[in-house]
């Protein structure tokens, strides 16, 4: 096992212990840090995660990576790839006037394409302020064939947003306004007239973002999934794309949100990103075109488990599909026997864990699982398995042994394959701001 490395550290009080911020710096540091996700695309390793201003699960939260081409031993400087609209940042949990990203989750393309997808929400608090999200007005609407999204005036009259940001009313005539960006700018004629996702005027701004004000027209408050790319292994990433019109369906309701960590690319290409929805299902969405376009399984919308899941696929292409729990206890699984088309239940595996994402990935014959060990959040450990069969077909696993990451709080983890000799885990190791990562020899924990 080698030495622990800190990855990203919060710089404020608020969140963070005295002591830790110390280790702070422009390479690691920013207010606060939570989620985080890890891959390795060609010789580089990439690690992505939520830049806070809060430490919670809103206000304003950007998408930031570092890379290291290495093998983890050093890495480059903290780079934001993505930043909401906001019209007011504050370093408090009181404030949340901006719109956010959370919960990254990569996976590479059959092109070698880093795809990265994230939830995006205009202004609110998300699932922990409900009443503030819009359930009866219908984001997207089909026109000519192709969904578009929708935006409505205060007396809810609804426009949609069309080719090159056009802004059509609902009688589908071309209107003054447009579109002109991901983020939600709003013109009319050549006048700028505020941010689709925001509300009311500018306010307060302690983190040094842009910020601006609210729009006559506004996207309906609820989450929407988000698609970044790199095509040269994280130097540089593409624009954020809304990807949640190729795939939502009114059964989901006000989230369909993004399962933080990987996704799954399966032995013949397709890529499978993990969701969840409001109602505590989980969802699987596809892509056979190396992310330009997305799918979903009409016949079996939801995937037979629970919460924030994660994937792995056997030799003989099973794919397993590890959920969250409710409470400590047994892991959850469900099971996929033709390539993602179909889910089912398939029992709980012998994984104790508390309610908390965890992460898996598989080498050949052998699973790793990175979860917290104990009742509550602590004690992080790499539980190690094989995969079992009956007849020929993969039916389970049997689990080894655990090793230990660290000791203390442990919360979401993300696990990495680095080479052949070696796999990596970035994780929590505080309730919030101190991400960290560390290598293991892969002999050491299959021994």
């Amino acid at each position: 096992m080698y030495e622990e490395k800190l990855i990203f550290c919060g710089n404020s009080e608020k969140f963070l212990k005295k002591e830790l911020i110390e280790h702070s710096n422009s390479s690691n540091g920013g207010t606060a840090f939570r989620i985080p996700s890890l891959i390795k695309s060609g010789n580089t390793l990439i690690a992505a995660i939520d830049k806070q201003s809060c430490g919670a699960d809103w206000g304003y939260i950007e998408l930031a990576i570092r890379r290291s081409e290495d093998g983890g031993e050093t890495w480059s400087d903290i780079e934001t790839i993505a930043s909401p609209p906001a019209r007011e940042t504050r370093i408090t949990d009181d404030c949340y006037a901006s719109g956010f990203f959370i919960d990254p989750c990569m996976a590479i393309a059959p092109n070698g394409d880093v795809i990265m997808i994230a939830d995006f929400y205009p202004e609110c608090k998300g699932l922990h302020k409900r009443r503030l999200l819009d359930k009866k007005k219908v984001p997207y609407s089909m026109y000519q064939n192709k969904m578009y999204p929708v935006i409505y005036d205060r007396d809810g009259k609804f426009y949609l947003i069309y080719k090159d940001g056009v802004v059509l009313d609902n009688k589908y005539n071309e209107t003054d306004y447009r579109v002109t960006d991901w983020k939600g700018s709003l013109y009319k004629g050549d006048e700028y007239v505020g941010n689709i996702f925001l509300n009311g005027k500018t306010g307060k701004n302690e983190v040094d973002a842009v910020t601006t004000f609210g729009a006559p027209l506004k996207a309906p408050k609820r989450n929407y999934v988000y698609m970044l790319r790199s095509s040269d292994n994280g130097k540089t990433w593409s624009e954020p794309v809304d990807i949640t019109g190729d795939f939502l369906i009114k059964e989901d309701g006000t989230f369909i949100g993004v399962a933080p960590g990987v996704g799954l690319t399966t032995q013949d290409g397709k890529i499978i990103m993990p969701l969840y929805v409001d109602r505590k299902e989980t969802a699987a969405i596809f892509s056979i075109d190396n992310g330009e376009t997305w799918h979903r399984m009409t016949n079996q919308p939801y995937s037979k488990n629970i919460d924030e899941w994660q994937l792995i696929q056997a030799p003989d292409q099973t794919i397993l599909g590890f959920g969250r729990q409710k409470r400590y206890g047994k892991t959850p699984v469900s099971i996929s026997t033709n390539n993602g088309t179909h889910w089912e239940k398939f029992g709980k595996t012998e994984i104790f864990a508390p309610k908390c994402q965890k992460s898996v990935i598989s080498i050949g014959n052998y699973v790793f699982c990175s979860h917290a060990s104990e009742k509550k959040r602590a004690n992080g450990v790499i539980s190690v398995g094989r995969f079992k069969k009956a007849k020929g077909r993969t039916v389970g696993i049997e689990w080894k042994n655990e090793v230990e990451i660290n000791k203390g709080f442990f919360a979401y983890s993300c696990l990495c394959q680095i080479d052949e000799d070696h796999i990596g885990v970035l994780y929590e190791s505080e309730p919030s701001s101190y991400i960290c990562f560390r290598k293991f020899k892969i002999a050491d924990l299959i021994s």
